[in-house]
């Protein structure tokens, strides 16, 4: 059995997935129902899960008061299944196990020094079973859908364990309910893939669901929205209109009519009404996506990517956003045109002008909204925002230059 579990990613690649994980480990990240970390926690029987995560992050997501003799040190964006808990429950002090040159997991000593650069001196494990890890922010609606399926599986989930009220339509026997349910006129498809509705969701009147669809505890779905297939909904959400190939994290609201597809939404964002993106070149060549780690370009190699956006960005009513693009954390956009393919964090964009979004400023909105909802903002997230504002400065400067030119 697994006792003592570290989820890494104080390296250099996890800038490959900004602005996802300015606020939070890799592991922190929601694929299918549940995040890595709650993955690696469900198929090692609750075990408690650490992290060992770039300095900025530890004070709020170091869970060990201290570190064990010994420890399973897990890459923080590789997805669990039963298959690898076993290979990794079964290392040995001082091995490593790899998969064509990349390191998945070790039995390490003396957490307080890990790096990757001690992986290399560790006796190596092949693993040839397969790997699902979370490379680029693309990645999570890639593989949502296959999560989603595992996550009822790994999770023990009961098809139809509570009874569909009257006057919804189901097809297919693949609905997962959690609580009871009170929504009524709701047509639901899992001929197809699974449906997840988590506990305390709110479902309107009039509703279309195609599975595979998961919506988490607390969310809301209002009247005529329509889930296609590979959509999750994070807790405490609330979405309407059209949604498709979409990961949207928790307490995040695109509550009107408008489009979003290929996409992968943080955490606390906003969408106007009527806001929509694309995920199609017009030319049909692949997208290109802007890349934190190389502040350029990068090639996804996919024909459909829509919007990436991280954490408490907000877009105001009718926003358009183009194919392949990524907005940064605290963005607050209201354009009338085009949202540009690249928004740099904490970045006022509107019509009028283009300036820094002060930190002081950002803040004290997040303390105003969370008094309407629910106050979680404290000290800890405060410093967070601080290193990741001190952390883009450059970026901030470098495109507000641009646009002066």
């Amino acid at each position: 059995m697994i006792d003592a579990i570290f989820l890494f990613d104080d390296a250099a690649w996890r800038k490959q997935l900004l602005p996802l994980v300015a606020t939070r480990p890799v592991s922190d990240l929601r694929v299918g129902i549940y995040t890595i970390a709650q993955k690696w926690s469900l198929l090692t029987n609750g075990r408690s899960i650490s992290y060992l995560t770039v300095d900025y992050l530890r004070e709020k997501y170091t869970k060990a008061s201290q570190y064990p003799d010994s420890a399973y040190v897990i890459k923080g964006n590789v997805i669990p299944d039963r298959e690898l808990v076993e290979r990794v429950n079964n290392l040995p002090i001082g091995s490593v196990l790899m998969k064509d040159g990349e390191w998945i997991a070790c039995h390490a000593l003396n957490l307080s020094n890990f790096t990757e650069a001690i992986v290399s001196a560790f006796t190596v494990v092949g693993f040839d079973g397969s790997i699902v890890s979370i490379e680029h922010p693309e990645d999570i609606y890639l593989t949502n859908a296959g999560e989603i399926n595992s996550d009822l599986v790994h999770g023990q989930h009961a098809a139809n364990a509570v009874s569909l009220p009257e006057g919804n339509t189901l097809y297919g026997n693949q609905l997962f309910l959690e609580g009871t349910p009170s929504f009524r006129g709701v047509s639901i498809h899992t001929e197809e893939g699974p449906v997840y509705i988590g506990a305390g969701v709110v479902i309107e009147d009039g509703v279309y669901i195609k599975g595979p669809v998961a919506i988490c505890a607390g969310a809301r779905v209002k009247t005529g929205a329509r889930l296609y297939p590979n959509v999750t909904i994070g807790p405490g959400a609330t979405v309407c209109g059209e949604i498709n190939n979409t990961v949207i994290w928790g307490n995040s609201a695109k509550g009107h009519e408008g489009y979003l597809g290929c996409a992968v939404i943080g955490e606390g964002c906003n969408l106007g009404a009527g806001t929509s993106n694309s995920n199609l070149r017009n030319d049909w060549k692949n997208v290109r996506l802007y890349d934190y780690s190389s502040e350029n370009y990068r090639d996804t190699g996919l024909l459909k990517c829509g919007l990436i956006m991280g954490d408490f960005a907000m877009a105001a009513i009718h926003t358009r956003f183009t194919t392949g693009t990524v907005i940064g954390v605290g963005a607050q956009l209201a354009l009338s045109r085009f949202i540009p393919k690249f928004v740099p964090d904490f970045l006022w964009l509107t019509d009028e002008r283009s300036e820094a979004y002060q930190l002081d400023k950002f803040i004290a909105m997040l303390v105003r909204r969370d008094a309407k909802k629910i106050n979680t903002m404290n000290l800890v997230d405060s410093r967070i925002f601080e290193c990741q504002h001190a952390l883009t400065e450059n970026l901030r400067k470098k495109y507000l230059y641009s646009l002066s030119k």
